[in-house]
């Protein structure tokens, strides 16, 4: 059992051939494309931060309503 642990390869993780296939896909873009598509990861990931950080606001004024 123990060898079974210690001679244990370890495969590669899916994503990074996924990370790769995508880099070279995004190296075919024309400058415009990429520039659309990283505008548009941009926009989404900061409506996940402004998303968030509402929710915590939320939630530290119901602690502090909780506690007066």
């Amino acid at each position: 059992m123990l060898f079974k642990f210690f001679f244990k390869k370890k495969k590669k993780p899916q994503e990074q051939s996924e990370q790769k296939l995508d880099m070279n896909n995004w190296m075919n873009l024309t400058k415009e494309e990429r520039l659309e598509i990283d505008i548009n990861d941009k926009n989404k990931i900061m409506k996940k931060k402004k998303a968030l950080l509402k929710s915590i606001r939320e939630e530290y004024i119901k602690i502090k309503n909780d506690n007066n």
